[in-house]
């Protein structure tokens, strides 16, 4: 894992959480808790996407067009937060085409509820602040739909979005 300079950490009685920047060495890890925030939304483990995760993961690091924040307890990531970025055609409401999209937004269970995931959130969404993006994009499953609402996300076309 990569320490970097705002390196947060939030206690409460029973929680010590850290919040890191995710690098290659931690792509087994990332690639364990994506298979369970795919089947905790319902998604049938039907085919094995272990390698091909990997190579995603391994790929989009070196190539800086993903960046992922984990939240670590007890020295095991307990959640994990992603935000990649892509370039689409120009439009009348992104003329740039850039886009920057967050996934891969997850928290083990014994963590959900105590601001994890809003951290991590807000840990992306000032990331595309900081490079220009206009607005920022996510597929909200049943699960997390709250907190992005609380975020200022509004739904559109089963896509939500928010401007930056």
């Amino acid at each position: 894992m990569t320490v970097v300079p705002h390196q947060v950490k939030i206690m409460s009685t029973s929680l010590q959480i850290e919040y890191l920047k995710a690098s290659e060495t931690d792509v087994d890890q990332l690639i364990e808790l994506r298979i369970r925030q795919l089947v905790d939304e319902g998604y049938q483990e039907v085919v094995d996407i272990r390698k091909d995760l990997k190579q995603y993961f391994s790929e989009s690091f070196e190539s800086g067009s993903l960046i992922c924040w984990v939240g670590i307890a007890n020295d095991a990531i307990v959640a994990t937060a992603g935000i990649c970025f892509y370039q689409l055609p120009p439009t009348f409401s992104n003329p740039s085409g850039r886009i920057a999209y967050i996934t891969n937004m997850y928290t083990d269970d014994a963590y959900r509820r105590r601001g994890v995931a809003s951290h991590l959130l807000n840990l992306l969404i000032g990331k595309a602040k900081s490079l220009n993006f206009a607005s920022v994009r996510l597929h909200a499953s049943t699960h997390g739909k709250g907190i992005y609402e609380k975020a200022g996300f509004t739904d559109t076309d089963g896509y939500m979005g928010m401007r930056l």
